[in-house]
């Protein structure tokens, strides 16, 4: 059930907080992100470095529900909301916000007993999270996205 009302919140932030007239800029990293995401689903199924627990939902919805709403609207908002001057303090300080709020989130799943880190740390999550941003940025740059929503 956690991880229904996790999803619930999850879509109802996305619903209220992002900006839909940019979905053709915004939608292609999420989408990205949740490929990210189902790509470490299912390494980590053969090579166990964390798990999910709620004996109610299959494993299967757990990960295509965290690939379909966390890591989609995660990564909608933190292109959606990048600083509009993107100098090297600015930028520091909102990787250190988005990132800290990625190891708040697992934090909360690991102290409710739903997940659970084998061969995992949070420094190597932290790290990660540090990478997956750096990587959704670049990837919101390098195709160009935000051209699709401000024509020239």
């Amino acid at each position: 059930m956690f991880f229904i009302i996790s999803f619930i919140i999850e879509l109802l932030i996305w619903l209220i907080f992002a900006d839909k007239t940019r979905w053709r800029e915004l939608l292609p990293v999420g989408f990205f992100a949740g490929f990210l995401g189902s790509m470490t689903d299912t390494i980590v199924c053969y090579y166990r470095l964390w798990d999910y627990h709620d004996p109610s939902i299959p494993n299967v919805i757990l990960e295509l529900g965290d690939d379909l709403t966390i890591y989609i609207v995660i990564t909608y908002l933190f292109i959606q909301w990048l600083p509009k001057k993107r100098k090297f303090w600015n930028m520091l300080l909102y990787w250190f916000i988005w990132t800290g709020l990625a190891i708040t989130i697992e934090w909360i799943h690991i102290a409710t007993g739903h997940m659970h880190h084998h061969k995992w740390t949070y420094i190597y999550s932290y790290g990660a999270d540090w990478l997956l941003f750096w990587i959704f940025y670049k990837y919101h740059q390098i195709f160009k996205l935000e051209k699709l929503s401000r024509p020239e």
